[in-house]
């Protein structure tokens, strides 16, 4: 079935720019990163309790995530979303002035459910309230701008608090674009194989790949100096940085609407695997942070359109929960204590990610 024709107006496409990069800021400056800082700075790197809050946060963002399936309407989609955003909020609060283990793992619980349920509902509106034609390009300007701006040098290097502090910043932002989104056009799953039993297996297999592999990637370069100095330290190359991450979402998302999603996973995983051979010494890593980042910038706009363009909120906890939370986790717990990407790792994520994208291939050409 083809996707909806429907043309937003300016107001819903703008509504629905800054909710996605709301939702992505969040997560990268908070979920991610900032919270992970105030654990450290809190408690000391030796307490023994990150890996324990971090998998409080992940089961509890794979509740959230099942939780929203399951209690999506289309009529109070808005009310859910904003619900998520509150419970963000009050984590990004929490996280100010906790300061004992306890405390911390009640702000990972509210950190983990609130994204779950943020991001997953959010995934079940898009596409009814923006319609497919510009689906692509929207979600690629909300990525975009979010990465670009977490990038930014006064924002990278901010202290915990501030960055709790551009979180809330991003939640009221979200909850104002959230109000745009009401629903206006019907949806359903595009009859094209991507979204049939076996499609959806392919594609969750890919993104776990994905994830995984960029997880840790972004592990190994936070915790080596030599790579974290050549790629993201220094206002100059985190405004490069920045530009390139917006860059290539647009075009990523122009080429979702344009060309599909094989094509442009494709390009997004070969960019990422070519980065992964760089940081682990096959050649100079000048080039490999450039790749990386277009790696990721690509494959997130995917991440966030695939299940969208379903309008299916089952298919969006599915994703989130196995390929998100779960791909994460996996991609951490591999490059602990690691200083470089083993080639057989590569070797392993290509094989997979290549597998699943066949397979998708293979399943499209059958369905039509």
């Amino acid at each position: 079935m083809a996707l909806p024709t429907y043309q937003p107006d300016g107001k819903t496409i703008v509504g629905a720019v800054i909710t996605v990069a709301a939702v992505y800021v969040y997560f990268l400056i908070f979920a991610q990163f900032g919270f992970l800082q105030a654990v450290q700075a809190a408690l000391g790197e030796g307490a023994g309790v990150l890996r324990p809050v971090m998998a409080v946060m992940g089961l509890a963002g794979v509740a959230g995530s099942v939780l929203a399936a399951r209690i999506f309407t289309v009529a109070h989609g808005g009310r859910w979303l904003a619900t998520g955003l509150v419970i963000c909020a009050a984590a990004a609060v929490g996280s100010m002035t906790a300061q004992s283990p306890a405390a911390f793992y009640g702000v990972a619980l509210l950190t983990g459910l609130g994204t779950g349920l943020t991001t997953v509902t959010l995934a079940g509106m898009l596409c009814r309230a923006i319609g497919g034609g510009r689906l692509g390009l929207v979600v690629g300007t909300g990525t975009g701008l979010a990465y670009a701006f977490c990038n930014l040098p006064v924002v990278f290097a901010a202290r915990t608090t501030t960055q709790a502090e551009l979180a809330l910043l991003a939640v009221a932002l979200g909850l104002a674009g959230g109000r745009t989104l009401g629903p206006r056009v019907t949806v359903e799953s595009p009859a094209d194989g991507d979204y049939d039993r076996n499609g959806t297996a392919a594609w969750v297999l890919v993104f776990c790949a994905l994830v995984a592999l960029d997880s840790a990637a972004f592990y190994i370069i936070q915790h080596t100096p030599a790579l974290k100095e050549k790629l993201w330290e220094g206002s100059g190359q985190l405004v490069l940085n920045a530009g390139v991450h917006l860059g290539a979402a647009l075009l990523a998302g122009w080429a979702l609407d344009r060309r599909g999603l094989g094509p442009t996973v494709f390009v997004g995983a070969a960019a990422l695997l070519a980065a992964g051979g760089l940081i682990s010494g096959l050649s100079p890593v000048s080039a490999a942070g450039l790749l990386y980042i277009i790696g990721v910038s690509a494959y997130s706009v995917a991440l966030v359109y695939y299940p969208a363009r379903s309008g299916r909120p089952g298919l969006a906890a599915l994703v989130y929960a196995v390929a998100g939370w779960g791909g994460s986790a996996l991609g951490i717990g591999l490059a602990e204590g690691r200083h470089e990407l083993p080639s057989g790792w590569l070797i392993a994520a290509g094989l997979v990610i290549g597998l699943g994208l066949w397979a998708g291939m293979s399943n499209r050409r059958r369905a039509t």
